[in-house]
């Protein structure tokens, strides 16, 4: 079984790829219900604050926004 550390990651990392998709034009519904809920959902009911993993991914995907600048 994952981490509760493990699965805040991975929600995070499902939310950042979500807006990485999305700002590349792609339809994103089928990807958000697949795999970015239940990663968030799993995430919360191990005890992970839901605000807190929307604010990781709101600041990583600013990094990785400032990182691919020009691109």
């Amino acid at each position: 079984m994952a981490s509760k550390q493990q699965l805040e990651s991975a929600a995070v990392a499902a939310l950042v790829d979500l807006n990485r998709r999305e700002r590349a034009g792609e339809r994103t519904g089928d990807f958000y219900r697949g795999t970015v809920q239940p990663a968030v959902e799993t995430a919360v009911a191990a005890g992970c604050d839901r605000a807190s993993i929307h604010a990781d991914a709101d600041r990583a995907y600013g990094r990785w926004l400032i990182a691919n600048a020009g691109r």
